[in-house]
């Protein structure tokens, strides 16, 4: 399992002209900034990147009301034009969110994004579908399918190409292959090296894919694995700086024919340049990257941003959000000389698509929702309030620590000290009502199994210190104080910490193998046989046989002064 991390800015612009190019770098700084101001406040029409908008209706996307100068098609120039769908962090939301979620209710749906993306087809003369990672991992048909349903879709929407997100490692090495063995979508990683894995030729290291008679360079740009990618999930996968795959490969590729180069990002946005590892640090430190479709921190960017490259041009960076409650829209006008316009927004995806679904592929989706309902409609129990994240606590993060703890002691016989999960493993909230075990599956999807750790005192309180700097969900019993990001006061069980003492820690086996908070440095470790989603549904089917329902409070157990 994986965790999700920042958001940044960036761009290249050859459409400037020859005058602009022979400025001195300080002034051609100044003048950017000014035109991104102006482009910020709306005060001039989008020469290079417009306004963000959202069309009252999504399926017209090629409406000149809403893209300002762009030529309707058979005027001169339309020949010229290519547009770039995309998705990122898709996050296997097959199906819209649900109507009584507390965010983004009733949006999303891959049904509804192929209406789209067949409307601008439909459209237009040139159109590339782009994906910038995390397709799959987030809800029971990821968990239990392994990726056929993503790839079904990926297939059946049309997708051109995509890039590789931390997610993807989620069935480890082989079932990575398995994934990117059902469709013929071209696959672009420039700094993962997979030669000595059995994907040493489904992954591409660039491509360039052609569209209405241009050529269009794709790389992909990756985020750092260790700490988000268990070891033995990403084994023989070498791990390359972003910057010292990126512009060398751009070129190349520019070299090779391609009018232009976009980036498929898993890194994640951040508005600070000098930061290598974001899209805006990629953008500012290179000089032949034009476009970064970006994803990993589900930024969802209404409007482009801008970052000055190394050769004076503005980059512009955008991304979608996450689970397909937009899809990415981007229209470039290319001649001779290079990029001339270029117009973004995001798209909703929501239930005016509707009546337009096409039939025969909602009858695909319905094969597996089908093949899955018998086994995910059970009724478990019953939650007496709605559960949700939260920090320093959330009622969700204290009912499963707190059932953690009751649960090491059904599958190891033993109680465990104090139990300790992650923010980012929980990935859906339990509304009140009745609690199915699809429910179960939506919050708790990884394939983790729970973890019984034995830690000296001394590591215990290294593991606390962590926790000031990054609280997560914690059990009942434990009292921690944190001001000014260091700990002001700890106990467990009402004890102060012996640090010659041993303690026993209920947790994932994903947080002691990704090598944080010192759960690595365990006097001995236990590992459950059942995955962590089933040891719960168990663990509610327990609580419901002996009358009680879900329920949780805030506490004391985490105060932030």
């Amino acid at each position: 399992m994986a965790e999700e991390s920042p958001s940044f800015h960036s761009g290249p612009s050859e459409g400037h002209g020859p005058l602009f190019n022979q400025m001195q770098k300080p002034m051609k700084r100044i003048l950017i900034i000014i035109l991104c101001a102006c482009l910020s406040a709306g005060f001039i029409s989008c020469h290079h990147g417009e306004r963000a908008t959202e069309p009252e209706n999504p399926g017209n996307v090629d409406d000149n009301k809403e893209t300002g100068d762009e030529k309707p098609d058979g005027e001169a120039g339309a020949g010229n034009d290519v547009v770039i769908l995309f998705t990122n962090d898709l996050h296997s939301q097959i199906e819209p969110i649900g109507k009584d979620a507390t965010y983004n209710p009733d949006k999303g749906g891959v049904a509804r994004i192929k209406v789209l993306v067949d409307s601008v087809r439909a459209a237009e003369k040139a159109v590339i579908v782009a994906d910038a990672g995390d397709f799959v991992q987030g809800t029971y048909y990821f968990t239990c399918l392994g990726g056929d349903v993503e790839m079904m879709v990926q297939k059946e929407i049309g997708y051109d190409v995509r890039t590789i997100g931390n997610h993807e490692f989620d069935k480890k090495i082989p079932g990575l292959k398995h994934m990117l063995s059902l469709n013929e979508v071209t696959t672009v990683s420039s700094n993962y090296d997979f030669s000595r894995t059995v994907l040493s030729n489904e992954v591409k290291e660039s491509a360039i894919i052609e569209a209405g008679g241009h050529k269009i360079g794709f790389i992909g740009l990756g985020v750092r694995l260790s700490g988000l990618v268990a070891p033995n999930a990403c084994e023989n996968v070498d791990y390359s700086l972003p910057l010292n795959k990126a512009d060398k490969i751009a070129k190349e590729l520019k070299a090779n024919g391609a009018e232009m180069v976009i980036a498929l990002s898993h890194l994640g946005y951040n508005s600070d340049v000098t930061f290598p590892y974001y899209d805006s640090g990629v953008a500012a430190q290179t000089e032949n990257i034009d476009f970064i479709i970006g994803g990993h921190s589900h930024t969802f960017m209404m409007k482009e941003q801008y970052v000055e490259n190394e050769a004076g041009n503005a980059v512009p960076i955008v991304q979608t959000g996450s689970k397909g409650i937009y899809l990415g829209y981007m229209k470039i006008h290319l001649d001779k000389v290079g990029k001339q316009r270029f117009s973004y927004r995001l798209i909703p995806v929501d239930s005016r698509l509707d009546s337009r679904i096409d039939p025969a592929f909602a009858s695909k989706l319905a094969y597996y929702s089908e093949k899955l309902e018998q086994s995910m409609s059970e009724v478990l129990g019953y939650c007496s309030s709605t559960l949700r994240k939260g920090s320093p606590q959330g009622t969700l993060g204290n009912w499963a620590t707190d059932s953690m703890v009751e649960m090491c002691e059904d599958v190891f016989g033993v109680t465990p000290d104090l139990a300790v999960c992650n923010n980012g493993g929980l990935r859906a909230e339990i509304s009140n009502g009745d609690v199915t075990r699809s429910d179960i599956y939506a919050v708790f999807p990884f394939d983790n199994k729970m973890t019984l750790l034995e830690l000296t005192g001394t590591s215990l309180l290294k593991f606390f210190d962590s926790m000031a700097v990054n609280t997560e969900p914690l059990s009942a019993g434990v009292r921690l104080v944190i001001k000014d990001g260091a700990v002001k006061s700890v106990s467990v069980g009402g004890k102060a910490i012996d640090p010659k003492a041993k303690y026993k820690i209920c947790t994932i086996d994903y947080l002691v193998e990704s090598g944080r908070y010192s759960l690595d440095e365990n006097t001995s470790r236990q590992d459950s046989a059942e995955y962590i989603y089933d040891l719960f549904c168990d663990h509610v089917k327990k609580i419901t046989a002996r009358g009680g329902s879900l329920q949780a409070d805030i506490d004391d157990r985490v105060t932030v002064l």
